[in-house]
């Protein structure tokens, strides 16, 4: 009996046994080893270096300092410009001033080189100098500007600057609150020489 019973159990157990074996066989993976490589792409930066030099002038000379509520003035410009024996360089926004207009006048007539850059706007409104320097016989430009020329210097034999808030005007005379200072210093003349060349050269 007991080996009989044997006998149908074996076939069973070898058919288990085969089924478990094929059943682990599919479950295994076999272990992988994988690389993962990483690509990094940095930008190219392209970039532009504007170097600035600075030029430094030590501010000195200072002769007089003007504030138009407090002084005429108008009459100390005049006064420059008819002690001018060589040259007098004039770059100003609004000039309606009778009075500086006969100071230059007259340094034209005496054989001063006088040259004037006028602001084109300003230069046929009411009470303009322009047209009256002109027939005067005076080198006067408009600027060249499109935009404003809104300076307001003068330059005397290359030894003084005129220069400030203040327009050769009646607004700036009678009305406003402007400031006028006169230096002596050779290189703050220097540069204001440099800046009416420049422009006079683009002016008409």
């Amino acid at each position: 009996m007991k080996r009989k019973t044997l006998l149908f159990i074996t076939p069973i157990l070898l058919i288990l046994s085969f089924l478990a074996g094929f059943v682990i066989a599919s479950l295994y993976t076999p272990s992988r080893q994988y690389t993962t490589e990483t690509t990094t792409t940095t930008p190219t930066i392209y970039a532009t270096v504007v170097k600035t030099v600075k030029e430094t002038v030590t501010l000195g000379g200072v002769q007089h300092v003007c504030f138009s509520k407090v002084e005429v003035c108008s009459s100390i410009i005049a006064k420059l410009i008819d002690s001018a024996e060589r040259y007098v360089y004039v770059a100003i926004y609004s000039f309606t001033l009778d009075t500086l207009g006969d100071a230059l006048i007259r340094a034209r007539d005496r054989g001063v080189d006088v040259k004037v850059v006028i602001e084109r706007e300003q230069a046929y409104v009411k009470g303009s100098e322009y047209e009256r320097l002109l027939k005067a016989g005076i080198n006067v430009r408009l600027d060249g500007n499109r935009y404003l020329m809104h300076h307001k210097f003068m330059i005397v034999d290359g030894g003084v600057v005129v220069t400030g808030s203040y327009n050769w005007s009646y607004g700036a005379e009678e009305s406003n609150d402007e400031n006028l200072i006169v230096i002596s210093n050779p290189d703050i003349v220097r540069l204001y020489e440099e800046e009416f060349q420049r422009v006079w050269s683009q002016a008409s």
